[in-house]
C-alpha cells in the first residue's frame, strides 16, 4: 500500500523518519491523518506497528479502526475485509497477549460473525492466556455472548462457568427459565438447595424465595421430570410457616397428572397444618378453585354425552355431579371453622379465639335447627370447644 503525501503531511513524514521508535511522533502523524480517508489512516497505522509492534496504545488504536471500517458491513458479503481484520487480532495478540482489552475486543468482533465457533475460541484463548485475576470480566463478556448464541454452546459455557464460580449458580437458573428450559432450571435450583454451604450473592435472594421459585416452576410445568413430590414436601417442613405456595405446586402437580382425589388429599392436609392467614387463603382459593373446575368439568361432560346413553349412565353421571356440588359446598362451610384452626395454632391460650370458636358451632346448631341429629352434633361440638379450651389456655 503505498500513501498520498501531501505538503501538509511532510513535517509529520520527516519526524517518524528521524525517530522512527518515538511513538509521539506517530500518534501525532495518525491524529493528522484521522481526518482524511479511512485507507489512508490505515497506511499510516501499520507503519507505526511494523515498527513498534509492542505498542499497546498503537495497537489499540489500530485495532478500534479496523472494526469501525467494518462494523455495519455483512459478514458474509465482505468476508474478506473480515479475514484481513482478524488478521490484525492475531498479529496485535502475538506481541500483546497479556491484555485484557484487546482480546474483549476480539470476542467481540468475533461474536457479531456468522461462525460462533470462532469467538468461542477466542474467549477460551483469553482465558488460557491471561491470569486468573483477570479472568471475571472475560467470563462476564462470555455469559453475554453464551446467552446471545443459545443451544449447547450456552450450556456448555455455563458449566463451566459454575465449576469455578459456583456461588453464582442463580445466572445459569436465570438463563434457563429465559430460554424455557425447565428442566434444567429445577434440577439447578434443587442442587442449590441441597448444598448447605451455598450463599447467594444476590442482596435480595434468600432460600424461601429459591423454594418459591421451584414451586412456581413445578406449578406451571409440572413435566420437569423430577421426584417432584419429595422435594416440595422437604421445602414445607423446612418453611412451615411459609409453605403455602409449596402446598398449591404440590397440589397442582396431581392435578395436571389427573389425580384429583390425591390433589384433594394434599389440600386437606395442607389446610390442616398452614399457620398463617395468609397461606391458609392461598391454599383454599387453589382448593376451591380445584373444585369448581372438577363441577364445569362434569357438567360440560354431562351435555355432551347426554345424548343416546342409557338411563343407567345419566344417573351415575348426575350423582356424580351432586357428589361434587356437595363437597364445594361443605369446603365452603368449613372455612370459618378452618380459620378459626390457624388462629389458635397461632396461639392456643388466646381466649378470645376460642369463645369466637364456640360462637360459631353454637350458630350452626341455629342453622340446623330442622335437624335433630345435626343439632345434636352442633351442640357436641360447642361442649367439645369448652373442654379443649379449658384443657389446653394456661
Amino acid at each position: 500500500m503505498e500513501l498520498d503525501i501531501g505538503e501538509e503531511d511532510l513535517r509529520f513524514e520527516e519526524e517518524v523518519l528521524q525517530a522512527p521508535y518515538r511513538l509521539k511522533g506517530w500518534l501525532r502523524y495518525i491524529e493528522h491523518r484521522r481526518e482524511g480517508p479511512a485507507r489512508a489512516l490505515t497506511i499510516v497505522y501499520e507503519r507505526a506497528v511494523a515498527k513498534l509492534p509492542g505498542s499497546y496504545k498503537l495497537w489499540n488504536g489500530y485495532l478500534r479502526h479496523r472494526v469501525g471500517l467494518v462494523r455495519d458491513k455483512n459478514p458474509v458479503r465482505h468476508e474478506e475485509e473480515m479475514r484481513k481484520t482478524r488478521l490484525c487480532f492475531e498479529r496485535a495478540l502475538l506481541a500483546l497477549h497479556k491484555m485484557p482489552v484487546l482480546w474483549l475486543m476480539y470476542a467481540r468482533f468475533l461474536g457479531r460473525q456468522p461462525d460462533v465457533t470462532q469467538a468461542r475460541r477466542c474467549f477460551d484463548r483469553a482465558l488460557r492466556a491471561l491470569p486468573v485475576t483477570q479472568h471475571a470480566a472475560v467470563w462476564a463478556e462470555y455469559l453475554r455472548f453464551a446467552r446471545r448464541v443459545g443451544g449447547v454452546t450456552a450450556e456448555r459455557v455455563f458449566r463451566r462457568y459454575l465449576q469455578l464460580w459456583p456461588d453464582q449458580a442463580e445466572q445459569y437458573v436465570d438463563w434457563c427459565v429465559e430460554k424455557g428450559n425447565w428442566r434444567m432450571a429445577a434440577a439447578q435450583l434443587i442442587k442449590l438447595l441441597d448444598d448447605p454451604g451455598f450463599k447467594s450473592p444476590r442482596a435480595t435472594s434468600s432460600p424461601y424465595r429459591l423454594w418459591r421459585q421451584l414451586a412456581q416452576i413445578i406449578r406451571h410445568h409440572p413435566d420437569v421430570g423430577l421426584d417432584v413430590e419429595p422435594v416440595l414436601r422437604d421445602g414445607i417442613a423446612r418453611f412451615g410457616e411459609q409453605a403455602g405456595e409449596l402446598w398449591t405446586a404440590l397440589a397442582n402437580f396431581f392435578i395436571v397428572r389427573g389425580h384429583i382425589e390425591r390433589a384433594r388429599d394434599v389440600f386437606e392436609e395442607a389446610v390442616g397444618s398452614v399457620s398463617t392467614v395468609r397461606d391458609f387463603a392461598l391454599v383454599f382459593d387453589a382448593y376451591a378453585e380445584m373444585e369448581e373446575a372438577s363441577i364445569a368439568g362434569a357438567m360440560e361432560d354431562e351435555v355432551q354425552q347426554s345424548a343416546g346413553e342409557g338411563a343407567g349412565d345419566a344417573r351415575r353421571r348426575q350423582l356424580q355431579l351432586d357428589l361434587r356440588l356437595l363437597q364445594l359446598e361443605r369446603l365452603m362451610d368449613r372455612r370459618p371453622v378452618l380459620v378459626s384452626d390457624i388462629m389458635l395454632r397461632q396461639n392456643a391460650n388466646d381466649v378470645d379465639a376460642w369463645l369466637r370458636r364456640a360462637e360459631l358451632w353454637r350458630a350452626r346448631a341455629d342453622d340446623v335447627a330442622q335437624d335433630e341429629t345435626e343439632r345434636a352434633r352442633a351442640a357436641d361440638l360447642v361442649v367439645e370447644t369448652y373442654e379443649d379450651a379449658v384443657r389446653r389456655v394456661d
